[in-house]
């Protein structure tokens, strides 16, 4: 469709050099996937159930089956071309899911626009990140809840695509009552207990496999010596450090907001003041629980992690473009009238002061967005932020010996190993994994040979000891600007 080739260039230009490296999860996800396919390893280090391995289980089919470490100089680039192969499934099955809801064919295709084209989404879509991954699986499990067919077997497989959504980023499991809730509404009273047992049944049977391995493993308990999963999600869920208020200025909730506003406030703010409006249409009630769980969890004052307003972006085109097409018109429904709420208040709908609301909103926009996405989308199109972590990768491969311990950021790290004789540390490892402790470096910072990273926090470096000391018995040996530099340790 015309929409799906007009987000795929948009999406894909530029697609190495913007968003820069600004999160190093890329990095971290990328490896792991390496993992997969090199040492065959569920992780490149110690794996501690910070998250379940399936999600970079899929990147690491796709590299597999494309040959994608031999196709580009920077491993995390065939991780942004995976996401944004998983950003097109992903707009498509938006697409089938507006249908489904009733929306026009027009507004349909608005919706995958704002999904796709908003400089938010396009930030956060091309940058690899399982959340993406997960989002995507939850759009394929609505569009089978959704299904007119209505089928137990439509059932069973949004089940399965909502288990697979968990097993590749847990959070989202926060998504599972809106699924939950348009399953029960596309069913009919004579099959919904039969769907929603298909469903339920399916979707427990694939999450029970992630504790039975870790069981199997001896790590599902906590205990002396080893990782467990019932740890890491106590540490996920409630030991993690929260990120506070996003009222207050100083917070890094508050951070991560002005940054997403910051990049397009209109899609955002645009879906969550509709969410009142979507709990009184049938349809799109479900639509407006995903967004007020989301933005529940949001004011609540715990961690909120960098890529949090991902899940937010469907939710937010769907309830836009949902509640414009109910006030053009009446809404249909599987291909059907919705006459749920009665004759008198789709009359009332086709009224004209509807559609005054809908061509006033869309000139608003017009001219308050669209100057903003302008400018935005042309500028990441121009920007080369990855330059400065090319040329120091390369740079360290090139120049420094042989079995050097290097420490690097994650962007580096798969890059440097693959490509060098060099043994690369992760720089969140050097203190948080025993297995590095104990066998790269024994003799603390004394072990570490060189360091490869833009200048460390303070409060970063205070949770890293070995690593704060073999900084501060460094000498800068090259740099490579945006404070990018190259550092030899003294042992002395």
């Amino acid at each position: 469709m015309p929409s799906l080739v007009v987000v795929g260039l948009a999406s894909g230009w530029n697609l190495q050099g913007w968003p820069g490296r600004v999160n190093d999860d890329e990095g971290i996800y990328v490896a792991e996937a390496w993992a997969m396919l090199v040492p065959h390893h569920i992780s490149n280090y110690t794996y501690w159930y910070d998250h379940p391995f399936f999600g970079w289980a899929q990147i690491s089919g796709y590299i597999w089956l494309t040959d994608g470490f031999n196709r580009y100089s920077s491993a995390v680039m065939v991780g942004r071309e995976f996401m944004w192969l998983i950003n097109l499934v992903s707009c498509a099955l938006l697409y089938i899911v507006a249908r489904r809801l009733g929306f026009r064919r027009a507004v349909s295709a608005v919706t995958i626009f704002l999904f796709g084209l908003s400089p938010l989404a396009i930030y956060f879509h091309r940058m690899v990140f399982l959340d993406n991954i997960a989002v995507m699986w939850i759009i394929a499990a609505l569009a089978l809840a959704t299904s007119p067919r209505r089928s137990i077997g439509s059932a069973v497989g949004s089940g399965i695509c909502s288990a697979i959504a968990i097993l590749s980023k847990e959070t989202i499991v926060v998504l599972l009552p809106t699924v939950l809730w348009t399953l029960w509404q596309n069913s009919g009273r004579r099959t919904r207990t039969w769907n929603l047992s298909g469903f339920s049944a399916a979707l427990v049977l694939l999450i029970l496999g992630y504790p039975i391995f870790a069981a199997l493993r001896g790590e599902l308990l906590p205990g002396k010596g080893h990782v467990s999963l019932l740890s890491s999600l106590y540490w996920q869920l409630i030991g993690r450090t929260g990120s506070g208020s996003i009222f207050d200025p100083h917070s890094g909730t508050h951070g991560l907001f002005l940054l997403w506003t910051g990049l397009d406030r209109w899609l955002l703010f645009g879906g969550i003041a509709l969410v009142p409006v979507g709990f009184v249409i049938r349809q799109l009630r479900p639509i407006a629980l995903a967004l007020a769980l989301q933005v529940m969890f949001l004011l609540r004052g715990g961690y909120i992690p960098y890529m949090y307003v991902t899940a937010m972006l469907p939710f937010c085109s769907l309830m836009i473009g949902g509640t414009a097409d109910r006030w053009w018109g009446s809404l249909y429904y599987g291909g059907r009238r919705d006459f749920a709420a009665g004759p008198s208040r789709l009359v009332s709908l086709r009224t004209n002061s509807g559609r005054f609301a809908v061509l006033a909103f869309s000139i608003i926009f017009a001219i308050s967005a669209g100057p903003s996405w302008f400018h935005t989308l042309t500028a990441q199109a121009r920007t080369n932020g990855a330059s400065a972590e090319f040329a120091a990768t390369t740079w360290v491969e090139h120049n420094l010996p042989n079995g050097t311990v290097v420490v690097v950021d994650d962007y580096m790290w798969t890059d440097i190993k693959m490509h060098s004789k060099k043994d690369p540390v992760s720089m969140w490892k050097v203190d948080g994994d025993p297995w590095v402790t104990n066998n790269v470096l024994p003799r603390g910072y004394k072990s570490i040979d060189y360091i490869v990273l833009i200048p460390q926090t303070a409060s970063t470096l205070a949770t890293l000891p070995t690593l704060a000391a073999a900084w501060k018995h460094s000498v800068v040996v090259k740099n490579f600007g945006d404070d990018l530099t190259v550092r030899r340790v003294i042992k002395n």
